[in-house]
């Protein structure tokens, strides 16, 4: 397994940006063990581009992946025999950076930090040489871990004739567990996705287009605290606009670009998704991909209207009334929200069970902060969005023990008359 996007060519469709591609059914079928079951695990190391400030930034991902591998097992037979049912989660462990995101609601801070050391003065009253400065404790991160979401994919399940198109359906079940989604009050979401795929010049170029719907069920149309719900965290509410996370968490982030947080302080309803992937496989070890994705968010409508004592108040024409007074205008909340993903990863698989990737991963506005024009989505260094370059080795637990577990060769056997008899070695 090569840690990439090349799922988007095989049917995994928006269900997350860095999974493994299945095996193409016209290659050899492998040995089905352990029922069918997998289990990838990856590690990584996530490093930021930002050329602004301290706005430096180093993570470690870790990435949790079973697979149950229905098709392949109980129907080899038909166009089901790549139907699969995976998991998948993720945690994000902070090592260097100040994004609002890493921390959690306390700080070590208390107050300003005054000089540190026993001076004293001498017989005139004069303090001699530099004073020393205090380091306070710096802020704990936190952990940030993702979202729980179920895919359910066949990829291949039907080949147009002659074209050699493959239709590739699946469909994600999202499980609200993280920080941002319950400080959101998400309760569940679902994104079906269909994508077209097509190979060229056996299986060594992949081509994908492919489109998906989330939508999102919350208890309410904005965020907010439940003090009931133990400490959950809003991250960047409050922070600059064009975060990449945008309240959404950077481990719910790389699990799933498509993930959206909230827009203006109001949750996200529903988004539509389209990507296009290009993939080639040099040989068997290396493999080039690159994912972009067009990602619409819109956030739910909120109502104007408010009685107050007996009246029927419009309270967006009085917003926008208050702020014509001082020479403003008010952008409400909101509405809808455009962003970009371009995903590229060079893959290394030195072995079966395990492979490398060097990802180059960005995350923009699709438009600039006017809306006059597109915003390049290549590479953001500056405040606006971020550039990530992520390193990770993926370790197929399945395939290790596998190799660790070789059951022997089965006994020798002659024909007899009675019928077989085990032969001695």
């Amino acid at each position: 397994m090569i840690f990439s996007a090349t799922a988007f060519a095989d049917g995994g469709g928006l269900s997350g940006s860095t999974t493994s591609a299945p095996a193409s059914p016209d290659k050899k079928d492998e040995q089905v063990r352990f029922g069918g079951f997998a289990f990838d695990f990856t590690v990584g190391d996530s490093s930021g581009l930002n050329a602004v400030g301290e706005n430096y930034r180093n993570e470690l991902n870790f990435y949790f992946e079973p697979t149950w591998n229905i098709g392949s097992k109980w129907m080899k037979s038909n166009r089901f025999k790549t139907f699969s049912v995976g998991a998948r989660f993720s945690l994000t462990q902070p090592l260097s950076g100040t994004d609002e995101a890493y921390y959690s609601g306390s700080s070590n801070l208390q107050g300003p930090q005054g000089s540190c050391g026993n001076f004293v003065p001498d017989q005139n009253g004069n303090f001699r040489g530099a004073p020393a400065y205090c380091h306070p404790a710096s802020n704990d991160y936190r952990t940030d871990y993702s979202d729980i979401w179920l895919t359910v994919k066949n990829p291949r399940i039907y080949t147009i004739p002659k074209l050699g198109v493959n239709i590739n359906p699946s469909i994600r079940f999202i499980l609200p567990a993280s920080a941002e989604s319950r400080y959101q009050t998400l309760q569940f979401a679902l994104t079906p996705s269909l994508s077209l795929s097509r190979s060229f010049y056996k299986d060594h170029i992949n081509l994908a287009f492919g489109v998906s719907y989330t939508k999102n069920f919350h208890k309410y149309k904005t965020p907010g605290l439940d003090p009931r719900a133990g400490g959950t965290s809003s991250n960047s509410e409050g922070g600059n606009p064009y975060d990449g996370i945008i309240g959404a968490g950077l481990s719910n982030l790389y699990n799933d670009p498509t993930r959206v947080g909230t827009l203006g302080g109001v949750n996200v309803s529903q988004g539509v998704a389209y990507t296009i992937n290009g993939g080639v496989v040099f040989n068997e070890k290396w493999s080039l991909d690159a994912l972009y994705i067009v990602r619409n968010s819109f956030a739910y409508d909120l109502n104007c209207g408010a009685d107050v004592q007996g009246y029927s108040i419009d309270t967006c024409a009085s917003g926008n009334a208050v702020a014509a007074n001082s020479g403003s205008n008010l952008s409400r909340p909101g509405i809808k929200a455009d962003a970009q993903i371009l995903w590229v990863t060079l893959g290394y698989q030195p072995v079966d069970w395990v492979g490398l990737s060097l990802m180059w991963i960005n995350w923009a506005p699709l438009k600039t902060s006017d809306g006059s024009g597109y915003r390049q989505g290549v590479i953001s260094t500056d405040y606006n969005a971020f550039t990530t370059l992520s390193l990770s080795a993926t370790f197929s637990l399945d395939k290790i023990a596998a190799r660790i577990w070789k059951p022997g060769p089965k006994p020798l056997t002659a024909q007899t008359g009675n019928g077989l008899v085990q032969a001695k070695r």
